[in-house]
């Protein structure tokens, strides 16, 4: 996918985009819990600023906005629990299972378990 966004970018072209990983050095049991309670992509085995440069984008930045990311979460979910009543309605169950995933996000962003990255980069001007 990246190669693909790399070819479709203007030479001298940017890209940017946020993702979510995995923190590095964890225990397996540690790791396997990340992958559990994160989002389904961040199992990624590869860190994205090499898959960038793989890809043949140059001048890769990784800037990592976890605070902004756990606080950004820990918003969503309270607003989703003080809205509760009038946001649960049309589907109770799933409602309350993604609210129960979202928590469990939370916990692992505040455990050190997950990442938050920007990331840019540049195809180079042919």
């Amino acid at each position: 996918m990246l190669r693909a966004c790399r070819r479709l970018l203007r030479p001298g072209g940017r890209t940017a985009f946020f993702t979510i990983t995995v923190t590095e050095g964890l225990s397996p049991a540690l790791h396997r819990r990340a992958v559990h309670q994160g989002p389904r992509a961040v199992a990624s085995s590869r860190p994205q600023p090499e898959l960038l440069r793989r890809a043949g984008f140059t001048d890769v930045v990784a800037t990592d906005v976890t605070e902004e990311y756990l606080r950004t979460s820990e918003a969503w979910v309270a607003e989703n629990e003080r809205y509760r009543d009038d946001l649960r309605p049309p589907d109770p169950e799933g409602y309350d299972q993604r609210l129960d995933d979202n928590r469990m996000g939370v916990a692992a962003i505040r455990d050190g378990l997950l990442r938050r990255w920007l990331l840019v980069a540049r195809r180079p001007g042919d």
